[in-house]
């Protein structure tokens, strides 16, 4: 089994990943955890199961996301419905909803507003509820497919965010009903030309519009996002946004431009250059 798969994805996933797909697909099909995996090597699986493991490698072959192939992946502790038509949450944005809980854990209890910019799974929005329990958590999202997998995530999660449509490069397109303590959004900011660099099981299977932006235009979503949040953010409120590693002092001089006073450049856990977060004035 384990052969298998190697020879198989060697062309398209490293090592590391194929036997972390490998794991995905014991625990979604048989149940077993990384230690049970270990404890039955060798064991023969009945025919019903390798079938279905035989299915998962050609559609893996055939450059589908495991994730696709589950119809799940896990976010913050969430287990998120993903499927064609919306993007994958990435480590990246999970580290972002960590960044903000963790920043502002002071209020927790209290009776806050948040609002999410450019939705797809839920999976910000939704981390942000989890995390904030008392707060008013809002999503934006253009895409009926992505907005219709949100709802279902939080239907699952039991968790009450509102999530509407509209298209933040439109504000027109949506109304939002109030201001907010919080804004974050993890916008697409990959430029077109770099379309190339990319693993074929991102971009032939994951939504272009959740992942691209014109070269001529890398900041696009970013000044919409200002705009937005600097006309709905509360004094003294809290912009997070992911960025692209090499936009990090230009994303952040956009957001001094429309009028943020305190706009930090954060690092990942990889210490590359990975969101911004502004302030508005008290």
């Amino acid at each position: 089994m384990v052969s298998l798969f190697h020879r198989e994805l060697n062309t398209r996933y490293p090592d590391q990943e194929i036997r972390a797909i490998l794991h995905r697909l014991f625990d979604h099909l048989l149940g077993w955890s990384r230690a049970t995996v270990s404890l039955n090597k060798g064991r023969l699986l009945e025919d019903q199961v390798w079938f279905r493991f035989r299915e998962a490698l050609h559609r893996l072959s055939q450059g589908e996301p495991v994730q696709y192939i589950i119809g799940s992946t896990e976010f913050c502790g969430l287990t998120l419905n993903v499927q064609p038509g919306v993007l994958i949450p990435r480590p990246e944005t999970e580290e972002l909803a960590i960044l903000v809980t963790r920043e502002n854990q002071k209020l927790r209890d209290q009776k806050i507003s948040i609002l999410d910019l450019g939705s797809g799974s839920g999976c910000l929005a939704l981390a942000m509820k989890k995390a904030f329990p008392y707060a008013l958590v809002t999503g934006i999202e253009k895409f009926p497919e992505a907005l219709d997998i949100a709802r279902q995530n939080a239907a699952a999660n039991e968790l009450k965010v509102t999530f509407r449509e509209g298209d933040i490069l439109r504000p027109c397109t949506f109304k939002l009903p109030g201001s907010y303590h919080i804004i974050l959004s993890n916008p697409p900011y990959i430029p077109v030309s770099e379309r190339g660099n990319m693993n074929s099981h991102v971009v032939d299977q994951e939504p272009e519009h959740a992942l691209f932006v014109p070269d001529d235009h890398p900041l696009l979503f970013y000044e919409a996002i200002a705009s937005i949040a600097i006309d709905h953010l509360k004094p003294a409120g809290l912009l997070y946004v992911e960025i692209p590693e090499k936009q990090g002092e230009a994303t952040a001089n956009l957001f001094r431009e429309k009028g943020f006073p305190l706009v930090e450049v954060i690092r990942d856990i990889f210490g590359k250059n990975r969101f911004v977060r502004a302030s508005t004035p008290v």
